[in-house]
């Protein structure tokens, strides 16, 4: 990802609130320095829990970024990277059907569980844990250390479901209905409508239904002539050639 360096910001207090180092951000920005200056764009190298799987499994090479978390072994199992560390943790995924046996050989121990036991020395820590997918088969792994403390209660990423409507003060919203705040008036535009039914769209009272046409009409050059000359015309024509 990308940063712009702000006022007053410095290279450690980047690389603290994103999880990396100061010699990390070095590197990746060829930087010869920890000098930065406001509007600089810096790339953030974006920590990760890698696995250690091995390479016949399907899943090798599996990496997930800080504070989220991956799907694997055809939905069986859900390994999870928390916020600043390094571990990747898996354990058993509540979207499965059907899945294979994920208890550790020799041990009471099912993918996920970690037990410990607090010594003189530190604390005894046995963990049954994920070691990838092959042939149908989750691969487990059992794992006895001593640690200097033990450990806190694992804190899996939820599942966040995905919104089943749009946000109304997303500008994807759709608009309000008229009747809604904010929507079109909803009283109803009054107009007066011509007796003769003249009206843009409706044909004259009586007449024969048609198409109307903004153009205006073109006046026929016998439309103004009177009939009566029209027909006494006619007559006399008529009347001179039977003489």
């Amino acid at each position: 990802m990308s940063y712009v360096v702000q006022e007053d910001d410095s290279l450690s207090g980047i690389a603290s609130s994103y999880s990396t180092t100061v010699s990390d951000l070095m590197d990746v920005n060829a930087l010869g320095g920890p000098a930065i200056n406001a509007g600089d764009i810096l790339a953030i190298p974006l920590s990760a829990c890698a696995s250690r799987f091995p390479q016949y499994a399907s899943d090798y090479g599996l990496s997930v970024p800080n504070g989220s978390y991956a799907i694997t072994a055809s939905h069986c199992v859900e390994c999870s990277c928390a916020q600043g560390s390094r571990n990747l943790y898996c354990m058993p995924s509540s979207l499965a059907v059907s899945c294979s046996s994920m208890q550790c050989s020799n041990s009471n121990l099912m993918l996920g569980n970690v037990t410990w036991q607090q010594s003189s020395a530190g604390c005894n820590v046995t963990s049954c844990s994920y070691d990838g997918y092959a042939n149908g088969t989750i691969l487990t792994t059992l794992s006895t250390s001593l640690q200097p403390r033990c450990p806190g209660i694992q804190q899996f990423p939820p599942l966040i479901a995905p919104p089943d409507s749009v946000p109304t003060y997303t500008s994807f919203s759709p608009a309000p209905g008229p009747s809604e705040a904010g929507g079109a008036p909803t009283t109803t535009p009054t107009s007066t409508v011509p007796s003769s039914g003249s009206e843009l769209g409706l044909p004259p009272t009586n007449a024969p239904s048609g198409g109307l046409s903004n153009a205006a009409p073109l006046a026929h050059p016998l439309a103004s002539f009177p009939i009566a000359v029209v027909v006494g015309l006619i007559f006399g024509s008529m009347r001179s050639l039977s003489l």
